[in-house]
Order: C-alpha cells, then sequence, then structure tokens
C-alpha cells in the first residue's frame, strides 16, 4: 500500500483538519464513523436528531456517495447492543449481564440487521473493507497523529479507497492533518 493521504512529516506543508457543519455543501464522497451512525439510529443518542435529519439528507442527494465500512458497522453493532442492554438491564453491567446470559442480545439482532441490510441495498452507500496491510498503515497514523488503533484504522480504508472527508461526532479526528469533518458536535465544531 502507498503511503497515506495524510501524513504528519512536514507539518509545515499540511492543513489542520477542515470542519463543516451539516449545512455545509455535500463532498462527493463521504466516509461515515460509527460514532455518527450509531447518533442517527439510536434514539437516545445526545446528536440523534441532528444526526439522524443529515442521514436523511444523504439519502435524497444524488452528488453523494456515502462509504461504510464493515470495521464502522461493527463498532455500530456492538455499541447498540450495549445501548440497548443498558435499557433493557439497567442494573447491570454489560459484560455482566453478557457474560452471564449470551442470549440477552437475540431480541436486538433482527433490528440490527435490518440496519445493515438497509445500508447494503442503499445505492449510494458502498460498503468497504480493509486490506491485508491496513493494521501496519494504522500504525503509521498511530505513530503520526497519536490517535487509537480503531480511529487510525477508518483513515486507513478512507485512504484506500481515496476519501478525504468524513462524517463523525468524535473529536479525536481533529488532529489529522487535511481531514475534512462533517459534524454537528458543538465542541468540534468551535475549535
Amino acid at each position: 500500500m502507498s503511503r497515506p493521504i495524510w501524513t504528519n512529516t512536514d507539518t509545515n506543508r499540511y492543513m489542520p483538519a477542515q470542519v463543516f457543519d451539516f449545512d455545509a455543501p455535500l463532498p462527493e464522497r463521504l466516509y461515515w464513523d460509527a460514532s455518527f451512525l450509531v447518533h442517527a439510529t439510536y434514539p437516545g443518542g445526545r446528536y440523534h436528531q441532528l444526526c439522524r435529519a443529515f442521514l436523511g439528507k444523504l439519502s435524497t442527494v444524488e452528488q453523494t456517495l456515502s462509504y461504510v465500512s464493515t470495521l464502522a458497522l461493527d463498532e455500530t453493532v456492538f455499541t447498540l447492543i450495549q445501548l440497548k442492554l443498558a435499557e433493557d438491564y439497567p442494573e447491570h453491567g454489560f459484560w455482566e449481564m453478557y457474560h452471564e446470559n449470551p442470549e440477552t442480545i437475540q431480541p436486538h439482532l433482527g433490528e440490527l440487521r435490518a440496519l445493515v441490510e438497509r445500508l447494503s441495498r442503499d445505492p449510494r452507500i458502498q460498503i468497504v473493507g480493509q486490506s491485508s496491510d491496513s493494521m501496519l498503515t494504522a500504525l503509521d497514523y498511530m505513530d503520526d497523529y497519536s490517535i487509537l488503533p480503531r480511529d487510525a484504522l477508518h483513515l486507513t480504508v478512507m485512504a484506500r479507497y481515496g476519501i478525504a472527508c468524513i462524517v463523525t461526532t468524535d473529536s479525536d479526528f481533529l488532529l489529522v492533518n487535511d481531514l475534512m469533518i462533517y459534524t454537528c458536535n458543538p465542541r468540534i465544531l468551535a475549535r
């Protein structure tokens, strides 16, 4: 794999991440971080209304092709399971409930499967994956920006598909030079 799109080797040459709100003109290609997808689909999320509206906007525009990685889907499904079990069993922790009775996730799998199937069928969304050397490239990003492995893997997938724009509520991506971030998170917008 070639060197990632975002390098931190000459800080004078690179611009910090650019931040756009949900009313900004949409890019041609947009990568969805799991944080956006969780907020868009989980009614109890802090940014649910704004992310849900942006998801609706993306479903109606023809000029923007969205990309969702299998990594983002994994994170989304896992987080939604945790949130739903926290609602079902507020007096117990997720791992405690799951280890005690793994079948507690069963009532939610149909809804999660429907979400993934809906995304997979949408012609404006491409489901993409990692390559065999993704972790090595992710380690480069971790070294360059001191970001955590999952975020670095998202950057790796974006680089693989030539995507420079991400929709997220995660402020950790602010550390990445030249990245274009679409968000509704006021802390990111205020930076």
